[in-house]
């Protein structure tokens, strides 16, 4: 018999191998079917998992190689050190310095954005204003959107002057 020890270093040795794993392959390599087992064995292990593909690969924290905004991408599978997308376009417009686009954040994200912001917009996790003819993604904290629009509207007036 295989003891609970053994079984999250084999899967471990996996995913320090493989590098990222969907939930039916750490079932494989853990003997369960259970979706529950595998997320209580990568808990101890400290994982992320995708915001792309419906959040349907898995890897380590220690594995990921972020970049500036705290994103890792492997393979064209996208991951997050703020989790899940809508975390991550939360903490992004909020450390803003003028706020963004939809457009900007499709290209910071790699993916399409505009259904999460929208649902973040609904819940009022973020604000969204129309500035200089584009929606513009700001901040939920008032004396922040203000600096973020401000900044936004400064970077439109200069960039009308200097061509």
């Amino acid at each position: 018999m295989v003891t609970m020890e053994k079984r999250n270093e084999l899967l471990l040795t996996y995913l320090n191998n493989k590098i990222i794993a969907t939930i039916e392959e750490i079932k494989t390599v853990l003997g369960t079917q259970s979706r529950m087992t595998v997320l209580r064995r990568l808990r101890k292990l400290d994982y992320i998992s995708s915001y792309s593909h419906r959040g349907k690969y898995y890897s380590l924290k220690r594995i990921a190689k972020y970049n500036k905004y705290g994103l890792w991408i492997y393979k064209s599978i996208f991951f997050s050190k703020h989790g899940t997308l809508k975390n991550t376009l939360r903490i992004l417009i909020n450390q803003s310095l003028r706020g963004y686009a939809a457009s900007e954040l499709n290209v910071i994200l790699r993916i399409k954005v505009d259904d999460a912001l929208l649902q973040l917009t609904k819940s009022k996790y973020i604000n969204r204003k129309r500035i200089s003819g584009v929606y513009v993604y700001l901040s939920n904290l008032t004396n922040c959107a203000k600096k973020q629009e401000l900044t936004r509207k400064d970077s439109f007036q200069y960039q009308a002057c200097n061509p």
